[in-house]
């Protein structure tokens, strides 16, 4: 059912706006439960909009509008309506120029910002004011032409009580600070870069900060401040560390320097996003800012560098370069990933940070492609664009850059991304704009390679080798397939740059090549091969592509124990899984060929550990259901834990021996955070949860000492993890206590409800009557998005037997969550709603229930834009499977 409201919005009715804003002055009057906005809008008609008569819109939610002045003088209500549901305000071209050209528009709104439990716009968490305005939330503020290509100089007066908020924060400069004599006190702000509305920033509370400084290339001191509240400062040095590193890094590697006095960061524990990359004051979901050992794991450590990274990156790719229209979000996410990745990989093992891209990439984004919500790097249309920041535009993006950089070479694309920042900064451009600067700097033509962008769905490639012994000649014929997606079912062959290697027995890989896909079907061929190799393909995962090839088991063990590239080794580690996964649950046959490969990594010293330990991590559930066009959930979590049990009873010793010689290679040293501490703790961690699937005393045994001996969390995190899903006395001893030692601190008992989110139940207590129990847990917060993605998000996405609990109890728990949620917080449920992507791809009766709870959530009239879009296409979706 089509609501009318819910308008789609779509890339080819894009407009220019009829006026632009060339400065914005803003001054706040804060106060929790009345804050009070004046804007006033320097305004100039718009040349390059087509159209002199294009009135001036204005967008605005959930405001009271207190007056409306132009030039000075009070604008009479027959010169303005409000549109649609009272959210915009439309003035006509001729009554803003009537008195000039450059005329100036004064609004004064006001609005409760504690009331706000969306989060978007300007709301109170904790005490403190702060600020979330990408997408469309700055008109939760005050009404404006809310769009990224209206690009404005602001200069901002915040006024509030000394007291209460002794810090106020805005983007840009500090001008000026004053006492106003009533308890009050005055800053004034000035960001000289003009910047879309999406990018702007407020922060004020009793706040304390870090302070350092970083000198520029130019010889420019920085002032670099990270604020949080004082108990949490001690756990920002390592983010400062990182923000250095990041800023020093993009000097040399894209000659991009900072362009403020300060830079400032803000830890803010009531955050939808994970960050924020606003102009100059960066504002921080805390989980992903605050680290030190006691309250991080590596993995932790190494995220807050990647996202402190990210957002930093942003200044230039994103901020002095922003996107003309939302549909071009990946202009500035897909190619920001790509420069967090490429830092990334300066920062720890290179080979290790591929394998965590690919993984993320072939689990989440080709779910995605292969579901309900398919959509281009650059979508076509939208109805709520909060629904659009995905997996496809963020890593897909990524991979869509490092595709170009692969085949226009490091040189070439170092100037097209110089010549694309010096033609576009201030700007508002778009994908297309991107190309071009690549294209004209390279000289290469790339309008094939542009279908990337337009084009959804992952490709698929089929390869198949010949060798001619007598002419030691070798080929290798590869075709090429997209499957239809939603409203795209004809596909036309993709630019695909595919790396291969050949293995030869004897000499180790030779002949690396990389081959440039454009045809549906090609061949490539290697003269002077002296015998049949093994073909290494995708190496380093060389584009986002699903690969056949006809292996045999012992030449995907030979790549496992021989192949120098870490992609394609783990690649063929996984291979071997999934097919004595489906030997297991076919005719029950053997897995020697895995337990081979398996054998063979724990003996192998001479690899990095962490390369180890994510070989031997194995699929999830949902990456085994994915493959298959029938799932059948049951199964599927039966025999990947029969599978674990197996392995890890017959490879029990080995795994207790290589256990115990990584914790020998971290005795007696100090906790630290570099790369090879990091390896030892990981293999170690992996091996323990890998044991213990076999469950048995002695496992659990191992587990708890752990626990006791741990001088870091990254120890305590994977002994529990090990006993998540095991019923044992050291379980309860370790949950008990680590929920007693956190409970007053968020982030940290965010883990323990995730933990017993995720767990799996047996017996009296079933997952669902145990997730259903956190909810009403007494440090269960419903305004707080981690804690209820600690709870509900954790029990959709790792709770596979909970989930799919044969009486379909998962499923009305989360169909309640969306409901419970949406109402408060839209784009938090939204996210939700991807559990129920698979729905129609399961056997029944799992298919048959979850339809039902899906009907049902599309019967409720009051639901938000965000999970109608989701909810009507993920039941579409069943409805076109159906049709096939």
């Amino acid at each position: 059912m089509k609501h009318p409201e819910n308008a789609v919005i779509r890339r080819s009715d894009y407009r220019a706006p009829g006026f632009l804003v060339d400065r914005v002055e803003l001054c706040f009057d804060l106060d929790p439960l009345a804050t009070r906005v004046e804007s006033t809008l320097s305004l100039r008609r718009n040349g390059a909009a087509g159209d002199v008569t294009a009135p001036l819109e204005l967008c605005g939610a959930d405001l009271t509008l207190v007056s409306l002045h132009l030039n000075g003088e009070p604008l009479p209500a027959s010169a303005w309506q409000k549109s649609g549901n009272g959210d915009r305000i439309i003035i006509a071209a001729a009554v803003l120029t009537a008195g000039g050209e450059q005329p100036r528009l004064s609004i004064v709104t006001s609005f409760n910002p504690t009331a706000n439990l969306a989060l978007e716009g300007l709301y109170v968490t904790n005490g403190t004011f702060c600020t979330q305005c990408e997408a469309e939330g700055f008109r939760r503020i005050t009404y404006f032409p809310d769009r990224p290509d209206v690009l404005s100089e602001y200069q901002v007066t915040i006024r509030a009580s000394r007291d209460d908020f002794p810090v106020l924060l805005s983007n840009g400069n500090l001008v000026s600070e004053r006492d106003l004599g009533d308890g009050r006190h005055e800053a004034v702000w000035h960001d000289p870069h003009k910047k879309p509305c999406y990018l702007f920033a407020l922060v004020a509370g009793k706040i304390d900060r870090l302070q350092d400084h970083f000198m520029t290339a130019s010889g420019r001191k920085v002032l670099l401040e990270i604020y949080s509240t004082t108990a949490n400062l001690p756990r920002c040095t390592w983010a400062m560390a990182c923000l250095k590193a990041a800023m020093r890094w993009d000097e040399e590697a894209y000659g991009r320097e900072y362009d403020l006095d300060r830079f400032m960061i803000y830890a803010a524990d009531d955050f939808n996003m994970g960050a924020m990359e606003n102009k100059g004051l960066n504002i921080f979901n805390s989980r992903f800012l605050l680290a030190d050992r006691d309250t991080a794991t590596d993995a932790d450590f190494q995220t807050v560098d990647a996202i402190v990274a990210h957002e930093y990156f942003h200044n230039w790719s994103g901020n002095r370069v922003t996107c003309r229209d939302w549909f071009q979000l990946s202009l500035k996410e897909g190619f920001t990933v790509f420069r967090e990745q490429q830092y990334m990989a300066t920062r720890a093992s290179p080979a290790v940070m591929r394998i965590d891209e690919t993984a993320f990439m072939q689990s989440r984004q080709f779910a995605q492609d292969a579901g309900p919500m398919a959509h281009p790097i650059r979508p076509d249309e939208y109805e709520a664009i909060d629904n659009f920041y995905t997996v496809t535009v963020y890593e897909k993006g990524a991979e869509v850059i490092r595709m170009l950089h692969t085949l226009l070479g490091a040189e070439a694309y170092r100037k097209g991304t110089d010549l694309y920042f010096a033609r576009h900064d201030g700007t508002a451009a778009t994908c297309d704009d991107f190309v071009a600067a690549m294209e004209e700097a390279s000289g290469i033509d790339l309008a094939q390679f542009k279908r990337w962008y337009s084009q959804a769905g992952t490709p698929q490639l089929q390869v198949r080798d010949e060798y001619d012994a007598a002419q030691s000649r070798y080929i290798l014929h590869v075709s090429q397939t997209m499957p239809p997606t939603p409203g795209q079912l004809d596909k036309q062959p993709m630019v695909i740059p595919l790396a291969v290697a050949l293995l030869q027995e004897g000499s180790g890989v030779t002949r690396e090549r990389v081959l440039n896909l454009t045809e549906k079907t090609q061949s490539f061929a290697f003269a002077d091969v002296p015998a049949r190799p093994i073909p290494s393909l995708l190496r380093a995962f060389s584009a986002p592509v699903k690969v056949a090839f006809d292996y045999g088991d012992a030449q995907l063990a030979a790549l496992v124990e021989h192949d120098n590239d870490g992609v394609s080794r783990w690649q063929a580690v996984r291979e071997l899984f999934f097919r004595a996964f489906d030997k297991l649950r076919g005719d029950g046959g053997a897995v020697a060929a895995l337990d081979h490969a398996v054998a063979a990594l724990l003996a192998d010293y001479a690899t990095d550990p962490a390369l180890i330990a994510h070989m031997l991590a194995f699929p999830s559930h949902g990456e085994l259901a994915d493959r298959d066009a029938e799932i059948d959930p049951a199964a599927i979590a039966s025999t990947r834990e029969e599978l674990l049990r197996q392995l890890a009873t017959t490879h029990r010793a080995a795994i207790i021996e290589r256990y115990g010689h990584e914790r020998i290679a971290l005795s007696g040293k100090a906790w630290s955070p570099d790369v090879t501490a990091v390896a030892h703790r990981a293999l170690a961690g992996t091996l323990l949860a890998f044991v213990n699937t076999a469950g048995d005393t002695e496992t659990h045994a191992l587990s708890l000492a752990q626990w006791q001996g741990a001088d870091n969390l990254t120890d305590v995190m994977n002994a529990m993890t090990a006993l998540r899903d095991q019923p044992c006395p050291e379980r309860d001893r370790m949950y008990s206590a680590f929920h007693d030692q956190w409970q007053h601190d968020l982030s940290m008992l965010n883990r323990w409800f995730a933990l017993e989110a995720g767990a799996l139940r047996r017996g009296a207590t079933s997952a669902v009557s145990a997730v259903r129990a956190l909810l009403a847990h007494e440090r269960f917060d419903s305004k707080n998005p981690n804690r209820v993605r600690a709870v509900v998000q954790a029990f959709a996405d790792q709770n596979w037997e909970g989930f799919h609990a044969s009486d379909g109890s998962g499923y009305a728990f989360i169909a309640e969550q969306i409901l419970r949620f949406d109402a408060q917080n839209p784009s938090l449920a939204a996210r939700f709603c991807d559990a129920f992507s698979r729905w129609y791809k399961c056997v029944e009766p799992a298919r048959a229930l979850q339809g039902m709870y899906l009907h049902k959530l599309a019967a409720h009239e009051a639901l938000s834009p965000n999970v109608r879009e989701i909810i009507e296409k993920t039941l579409k979706a069943g409805d076109t499977a159906a049709l096939r």
